[in-house]
This record gives structure tokens, C-alpha cells and sequence, in this order.
């Protein structure tokens, strides 16, 4: 009977899915420059934004700040800007100027000229450390005075308009951080976190730049308005792990060769890329973990990392260096696979053999019983990866429909595994499978 129902199932209804790249690339936008025009003296009104981001950690775990930004700036004149900025931010006019934009205090960096380079490193570096502050504009402007260099940064939002997306932001961060229950692990803290992030956020499609939306690329917008470019998810996955107590950092570069950005995470004591923009990539909105966790030598395959600051100025001219050129303040090294998705959860198969079956068949009936809808599984290097998936699915032992035979009779009436819809996404290259079950 079990022969000829996998025979069946295997012609019928088995779809073998093997393109798993990501959903989008677009990231982050060049900051813009203006040079500063008529007085150097400030005459706008500024208004002190009563509300703060909230700063601390969920309950039981301990806020991490990022200072990676900072502590990569070579002088005590970008750190001054740099500190300035971070206070000024919450200092905002509620009338437009004369262009149209609401101003952040000016600052004078006083005896010394810093350039359009500089200048822009200290937004990076600012923007890098602090992705909850979702308000400041991608422009500055800038002038000198005699040795004096002013600076002028901007807010896409009124200081009364902030109060109240603050409150928003607040509001729905708190939600999430509410979630993040006690004693977790610091995977199971960065998978909540992933998950809370995919579960509130689509990717937007079509957008070029802020003109087609500033909050698409804030993390306001992907978890508060649920819309978001890459820049969006990576934001809100560091500012929302540095509230469960997990170090992160923002990396910029290339995925298929498009301008990218995705995460880095360091997890008992070992770095992985993430990349929760790549893992929102289901039509049906189930989600996904491909790139959760993944060593420097997997995530490169298809996505090409920026060089790291110190890299790109000691390559150049300081004189001379490209303003827009791209950077990562820091680039670890990651080595490790221990944290990754399959290497945590999946089922480890090196040879077909009752042991296999079991370890099978339990995970198809836990993961059934929790509601999920994947069965990860790693294969080991005793056979050829096309003999291990010929072995689950095509040919005898068709070990996988032996296992859900028996996990459905497990499982009983109360769970309904829809035997007709079983899907399959291969990763050869990392000697994975992800099984997707219809239950109801």
C-alpha cells in the first residue's frame, strides 16, 4: 500500500522548487549635500521633541547600544559633530524654511574645515549606530567660516509630526519587545525578533529612492506601517535585537548586483550574516530561513560585501576620496555554521536506516503539532546529494512519505496533513532541503 500511494504522490503532486534567491535589493540612498547660502547665523525656531525613542531592553535582557559608527570616526572634530547630531535630533523647527525643509539645529565645528566626505562619514556612522531614529532626512547642508565648518542637518517631519509617529513607533515596538518572553536563548531571541520583523513587514516594491516614500527605507516604515525596502528590515532587525540584548551591525553591499543591505549578528560569541530581506521572499507569506545564519563563505555566493572604512581610505587620496563611495564601518569575519537555521533545527540524515526514521518522523510530528509548516533537513557527505533527495522522494526507500505515513497515523485525527501538497526547496551547494506541509 505505502508503494504505490508514494509512487503516485511523487508524479502527482511532489514540485521541486530550486530558485531561492531573495525578494529585492534596492538600499540605501545617497546622502545628499548643499552648500549653504546667505547668513551662517541660525535664525530659525526650534522645538524640543518632548518624546523619546524608547531606549531600553525587553524584560530580562539588557539593552546593547552600537557604537561601531562612532567608534570608527579618527578625530575628535567628526565625534563632536557626531554627539552634537545625536543630541540635535530632537531639536526640530515646526515651520518649513525657505526650501520647504524642517531644519535640526545647526552646529559649528569650531577651528577646523571638515569635508564633504567627512561630513557624510559622520551620517553613516550616526545612521549606522542609531537605525530608530527614523526622521533625520538623507541631506545635510554645509558651509565654512573662516576655519569654521556649519553644518545643517534636516527632518522629514515637524517637531509636533515627530511626537506623535514617536508614540506610533513606541507603541509597536513595545508590542514586539512584549513577546520576547524570559530565559531565551540567544537564537530563539534572534529568530522571535526575524519573525516579528517578516510577520509585520511586505517588501515595497518600485521604489527608487525617498521621493517615492522616505519611511520605506526606516524602520518606522516596516514596522509600523509594514512596508519597506532592504534598508527598512535591516534597520529594525538592529534596533530591535539591541533590545534583547544581542549585538548586531547594519552591512552594506551588492545581492545579484544590486545595492543591498542585511545584518551581521553575534550569537555566544560568534558572528552570522542574516539577511531578513532574502527570508521575505514567500508569495503566501510564510517565512522563510535561508539566510539566517549564514557563514561569510555562504552569504558571499550571491551577495558581495562593501569594504570596511578603514580599507577604503587607506586605498586612497583622503583628498580625493569619492563622497558616495559605499562602506561598512565594521565587516566581521563569520566562520561559524553552529547558529545556523539547519544546523540548529534540521534533521541530520547520513544514511537511510531505522535511526533516520525515527529522527524523521518526530520532527514531521513536533513540527505539526506547533503549527509549523517546514521540515528542515541536512544531509551529511556519505552519499551524493542527488542520491539523498532520489532516496526521500523518487526512488525506494522513499523515505520521507515512509516517515509522514507514520507521523500522520501519530498524529491522528486532530491534525490533517494534506498528503497532495508536499513541496520541495533544494540547496544543493549547502546540502539542505526544506520540506513544506499543507496542514489543516
Amino acid at each position: 500500500m505505502f508503494f504505490g500511494f508514494a509512487v503516485t504522490l511523487v508524479i502527482a503532486c511532489i514540485m521541486l522548487i530550486i530558485n531561492i534567491s531573495g525578494s529585492g535589493g534596492q538600499s540605501v540612498n545617497d546622502i545628499e549635500a548643499v552648500k549653504l547660502s546667505g547668513s551662517i547665523d541660525d535664525e530659525i525656531t526650534y522645538d524640543q521633541i518632548d518624546k523619546v525613542i524608547l531606549g531600553k531592553g525587553a524584560v530580562d535582557y539588557q539593552f546593547v547600544p552600537v557604537r561601531y559608527g562612532l567608534d570608527s570616526l579618527d578625530n575628535d572634530k567628526k565625534k563632536y559633530l557626531y554627539t552634537h547630531l545625536a543630541a540635535g535630533v530632537y531639536s526640530v523647527s515646526n515651520v518649513t524654511d525657505e526650501n520647504g525643509r524642517y531644519r535640526i539645529a545647526r552646529i559649528r565645528v569650531r577651528d577646523h574645515r571638515l569635508s564633504e566626505f567627512d561630513i557624510r562619514e559622520v551620517v553613516n556612522a550616526f545612521v549606522n549606530d542609531n537605525p530608530e531614529i527614523f526622521w533625520i532626512e538623507n541631506l545635510f547642508g554645509y558651509a565654512y567660516a573662516d576655519e569654521d565648518t556649519i553644518v545643517e542637518f534636516y527632518s522629514v517631519l515637524s517637531a509636533d509630526e515627530c511626537e506623535s509617529y514617536i508614540d506610533r513607533f513606541n507603541k509597536r515596538v513595545g508590542e514586539i519587545l512584549a513577546g520576547a518572553e524570559k530565559g531565551k536563548s540567544e537564537y530563539a531571541r534572534e529568530k522571535y525578533i526575524h519573525d516579528a520583523i517578516l510577520g509585520s513587514c511586505s517588501y515595497k516594491t518600485g521604489v527608487k529612492s525617498t521621493a517615492d516614500g522616505w519611511q520605506y527605507f526606516t524602520s518606522y516604515g516596516a514596522l509600523v506601517e509594514g512596508e519597506a525596502v532592504c534598508e527598512g528590515y535591516a534597520k529594525s532587525m538592529q534596533m530591535l535585537l539591541s533590545r534583547v540584548g544581542i549585538s548586531s551591525v547594519m552591512i552594506k553591499g551588492d545581492a545579484e548586483g544590486v545595492a543591498h543591505m542585511w545584518n551581521c549578528i553575534e550569537l555566544n560569541g560568534e558572528w552570522y550574516h542574516t539577511d531578513p530581506t532574502w527570508d521575505d521572499n514567500d508569495p503566501d507569506g510564510i517565512i522563510n530561513y535561508e539566510y539566517f545564519n549564514l557563514t561569510t563563505d555562504k552569504i558571499s555566493r550571491n551577495h558581495t560585501l562593501c569594504d570596511d572604512l578603514e580599507t577604503v581610505i587607506s586605498a586612497q587620496d583622503s583628498d580625493s576620496i569619492d563622497p558616495l563611495v559605499k562602506y561598512n564601518f565594521y565587516v566581521p569575519m563569520c566562520t561559524s555554521n553552529d547558529m545556523n537555521y539547519y544546523y540548529v533545527e534540521g534533521v541530520y540524515i547520513e544514511s537511510f536506516d531505522a535511526k533516520t526514521d525515527e529522527r524523521l518522523t518526530n520532527a514531521i510530528v513536533d513540527r505539526v503539532k506547533k503549527g509549523e509548516v517546514y521540515i528542515p533537513v541536512r544531509f551529511g557527505t556519505e552519499l551524493p546529494y542527488t542520491d539523498y533527495v532520489s532516496g526521500m522522494f523518487n526512488d525506494a526507500p522513499y523515505k520521507f512519505y515512509y516517515c509522514l505515513e507514520n507521523a500522520a497515523a501519530e498524529l491522528g485525527s486532530k491534525y490533517k496533513i494534506d498528503m497532495g501538497s508536499v513541496s520541495v526547496l533544494k540547496n544543493e551547494e549547502n546540502l539542505t532541503l526544506r520540506i513544506r506541509l499543507k496542514t489543516g
